[in-house]
């Protein structure tokens, strides 16, 4: 009878450890004690480790606070940035410029870079009858950028046009996400720098706050950006001035008329070739009296030196002569 007593006590005090482990198994376990700033049981490194891990840190809920890359959310709108070139003739450049301030002025932009070019002085005095062009860089909202293509038909000729889009909805939000999570650490590392109790563990923090706010400042440039090329699109205009073409109605000539057409062609030819070579002759008239000069100093020693030879010459052949009187009478 005691041996089973025994057994039966032995059973009921290992069923009885058998559940308290699986309720200490289950059971979460305690937050290890803090003392100052840090827990007690790990460094100082350590503990900004658990509290701040760039990008990945954990809201309320247990879900990442940093949204999935590639993800857009549905509350927000798309960030779509545009932009435009444009080529516009016109044969009233003036005009066509004031019409421009006025389209601008009208739809809220404003003219970012301009340039304008024509003929210069030296072009002019040829005669050179030279065209116009300028080229402008604008910023127009966005809301009103359609309306402002559809009106850049009243300058003059669209010969050209194309139109980019540049959907950033992904990057603008991925980033978005990333600057809330680095702004909730910085909030979090400020309240262990109040905490801290050792130089050693506030010179930790502030390096790690130094290292988050240049990560903040850039992410907040990144999106500044996208905003202002999402609020002002960009359009690159050429505006160039055209002369109208009028064809000349085509005329039928005589045999007669076209023989004197081309005698007459000849002789303007002839002409021009003469105008051209006293044009050449004029301005070449310093260097040909030169030249002139040059010839009439040269001229004496060469005639001299010609002279020269020509005496010497005239003595080696007499000396050969009578080289050969001599020999004759010897023999």
């Amino acid at each position: 009878m005691k041996k089973i007593c025994c057994i039966l006590l032995a059973a009921v005090l290992m069923l009885s450890l058998c559940a308290c482990g699986s309720q200490n198994a289950k059971a979460p376990q305690a937050a290890p004690a803090v003392t100052g700033a840090f827990y007690a049981d790990t460094t100082p490194t350590e503990a900004y480790a658990e509290e701040a891990d760039y990008g990945f840190a954990m809201n309320a809920s247990g879900t990442a606070a940093k949204g999935e890359s590639g993800e857009v959310p549905q509350e927000n709108p798309e960030k779509i940035i545009y932009s435009a070139s444009v080529t516009v003739e016109t044969t009233d450049f003036d005009g066509s410029l004031a019409k421009l301030e006025e389209l601008l002025r009208d739809c809220g932009g404003w003219v970012e870079s301009s340039s304008i070019s024509g003929a210069n002085f030296y072009q002019k005095s040829r005669g050179y009858a030279g065209t116009r062009n300028a080229s402008y860089t604008l910023r127009i909202p966005s809301d009103r950028f359609d309306g402002l293509m559809n009106s850049l038909s009243g300058l003059g000729n669209v010969p050209y046009s194309h139109t980019y889009t540049e959907n950033v909805s992904a990057q603008y939000y991925d980033t978005e996400a990333h600057l809330k999570a680095y702004q909730t650490q910085e909030t979090r590392l400020l309240e262990m720098m109040e905490k801290a109790e050792t130089v050693e563990d506030i010179v930790i923090l502030e390096d790690r706050l130094t290292e988050l706010r240049w990560r903040i400042e850039s992410l907040q440039s990144s999106l500044n950006n996208w905003d202002r090329r999402v609020s002002y699109s960009t359009v690159n205009l050429e505006l160039q001035e055209v002369q109208e073409y009028t064809p000349e109605p085509e005329k039928k000539l005589s045999y007669g008329q076209r023989l004197w057409h081309s005698l007459k062609d000849g002789l303007t030819g002839v002409a021009e070739f003469f105008e051209e070579l006293l044009v050449w002759l004029v301005g070449a008239l310093p260097a040909l009296l030169v030249l002139a000069v040059l010839v009439l100093l040269l001229r004496l020693p060469v005639k001299k030196a010609i002279a020269r030879r020509k005496e010497k010459k005239a003595a080696k052949k007499a000396a050969k002569a009578e080289a050969a009187k001599s020999e004759g009478k010897v023999e």
